[in-house]
């Protein structure tokens, strides 16, 4: 691993849960967190106070290094009764919160902070200053008036920084970031609609051919997951319309058969290869017939994946599943999960199935894109038609708070995951992190030289690593621990971690598929074709609560 930034702390007061923090901290990015002394500032990268005052931290604040203060003294609270909080537009803050006004309920007391020359109030709730970043002389320092989020044992990260509660870890996450010096990667987005297919030019309320031309106008990407079994029709001129709008619409893999969490429900290993290979296997005939390529990568029914599940995908070709958060862990209580587990661009499941996050396409769901955008995550809120059953508005308007950030990179599943992971340069060396099992970069000019670093990876061990350039062959390492590897300033590389005990999918017996689950998925499609149709005929209230039957459309 590379050289981890070393970070003074200094605390004038009591804070019992800051070492949790700290350690938490450490599993997010890496750092070194050593006590500081005053006027030593050779020995660190930055300083982080906890509960001093203005001036004590205008006085610790050593030129030349990025300060950041929790100040302590009394509490007061807040004035305001709403929660939402206003950012300021400072090129201080991260760029996708600049500007923003956002909710935040668990902001109930605050130190008394009160601006005097040359300071930049970066967020306020009410009257209430909340951070702003102080400058006087050499000494410059970001100052908070929260009190640091504290970790009860067995907590989470996470538990702080979500719709509703966000802001007391922002300043530290963003100031950890800063220090660290990994490069995140740049913001990616999709829309996802799980179960739709190509049987016909629609799916529900679904209609590609509008919603093609709704994201050209509106610039955004939807991906369909769609079920292997469904694959054995194809509609030609739906085939074609998805052909033709590559660049807004594609498809990734949503179970096999789509029964009932049929990825956690699968109970021994030969069902499980049999399942992931059959998956594969129809949506190699779908790529045949419709003249697609389809994202190998799993979106689960259901939300479900098992630990033993994921290692078979894993091993049998998929490059990564898409699973919420909630999901994973509801799916796997017994896991001991890192304390970081939902701030990363991606999890691990088994043996080291990358997991990338998603959350539910709704109304309201602004606050988590834009964490997802900071977290470096791509954004991807998933829903089923019945989101769009009022029209494309709500996409557009989505897309409209994610575009508004700046340029953002709409992306099918494939590319997501080929993107997903974080540099750090030091000199001619590039340390890469990934969190997908094959990535696509772009060396920068300068370095000669990569580390790659996988961290579903512990304890030393190894596994095997292929790197390839559009110029030369493919090179192996059949045991790989980090060393340093030669390459070209401004290469485009190909990276594959080589999962331990492959298997050919097609070297795997299948099973019969059951006539109950074939007659499942035929009730569940046509439920989904028809809502639109019963939507229309069911009788609506009128003005004074009486019923009165739908128009016809």
């Amino acid at each position: 691993m590379s050289n981890p930034a070393k970070i003074g702390t200094y605390h004038l007061a009591s804070h019992g849960t800051t070492g949790k923090l700290l350690d938490a901290l450490n599993s997010f990015l890496p750092a070194e967190f050593v006590p500081w002394v005053d006027g030593d500032k050779t020995k660190c990268d930055a300083v982080l106070l906890f509960g001093v005052s203005r001036e004590k931290a205008l006085e610790i604040a050593p030129s030349g290094l990025r300060c950041l203060a929790f100040i302590g003294g009394e509490t007061f609270p807040v004035s305001s009764q709403s929660s939402e909080v206003r950012l300021s537009s400072s090129s201080r803050l991260p760029q996708c919160f600049r500007g923003r006004t956002l909710p935040d309920k668990g902001i109930e007391r605050v130190c008394l902070l009160k601006p005097e020359a040359g300071d930049e109030v970066l967020a306020r709730k009410g009257d209430d200053i909340l951070w702003l970043h102080s400058k006087q002389g050499a000494s410059e320092v970001d100052l908070i008036a929260m009190e640091p989020p504290a970790l009860a044992d067995g907590g989470y990260l996470f538990e702080h920084f979500q719709s509703g509660n966000w802001l007391r870890l922002l300043p530290l996450l963003h100031f950890l970031r800063e220090v660290s010096g990994w490069e995140y990667p740049p913001l990616r987005a999709g829309f996802m609609f799980d179960d739709p297919n190509l049987r016909w030019k629609s799916y529900g309320y679904v209609n590609y051919d509008r919603l093609a031309q709704d994201a050209a106008r509106h610039n955004y990407h939807a991906s369909f997951a769609t079920v292997p079994l469904d694959g054995w029709h194809v509609h030609r001129a739906t085939a074609s319309l998805f052909q033709k709008n590559q660049s807004r619409l594609s498809l990734l893999i949503h179970g096999n058969n789509h029964t009932t969490k049929e990825l956690a429900r699968t109970q021994d290993d030969t069902s499980r290869r049999a399942l992931a290979a059959q998956a594969l296997r129809r949506i190699e005939r779908l790529e045949r017939a419709s003249g697609l390529e389809i994202s190998r990568v799993m979106a689960a029914p259901h939300g479900a994946c098992t630990h033993d599940m994921a290692t078979v995908l894993l091993r049998t070709g998929f490059e990564a599943a898409c699973i919420s958060r909630g999901s994973i862990m509801n799916q796997n209580p017994g896991t001991t999960w890192p304390v970081s587990v939902g701030l990363n661009p991606a999890e691990f499941l088994g043996a080291g199935l990358p997991v990338i996050p998603r959350f539910r396409l709704k109304r309201g769901c602004e606050t988590e894109m834009l964490l997802a955008a900071f977290l470096g995550q791509p954004v991807i809120p998933v829903g089923h038609h019945e989101e769009v059953a009022g029209g494309l508005d709500l996409l557009a308007e989505l897309t409209g708070t994610l575009n508004s950030i700046g340029e953002v990179r709409w992306m099918d599943m494939k590319s997501i995951a080929r993107s997903n992971y974080c540099t750090r340069r030091e000199d001619e060396v590039l340390h890469v992190r990934m969190y997908s099992r094959k990535i696509l970069l772009k060396v920068p000019q300068g370095v000669n030289q990569l580390c790659v670093h996988r961290p579903w990876l512990n304890d030393g061990a190894a596994e095997g690593l292929t790197m390839r350039t559009a110029t030369s062959a493919p090179v192996s390492f059949p045991s790989y621990h980090g060393e340093p590897i030669a390459t070209g300033s401004g290469e485009e590389v190909e990276i594959r971690a080589v999962p331990a005990d492959a298997i050919d999918p097609h070297t795997i017996s299948l099973s019969r598929t059951p006539l109950w689950a074939v007659a499942r998925r035929q009730l569940c499609e046509a439920r989904d074709r028809l809502k639109p149709v019963f939507d229309r005929l069911r009788p609506k209230k009128s003005e004074n609560g009486k019923q009165k039957a739908g128009p016809v459309k």
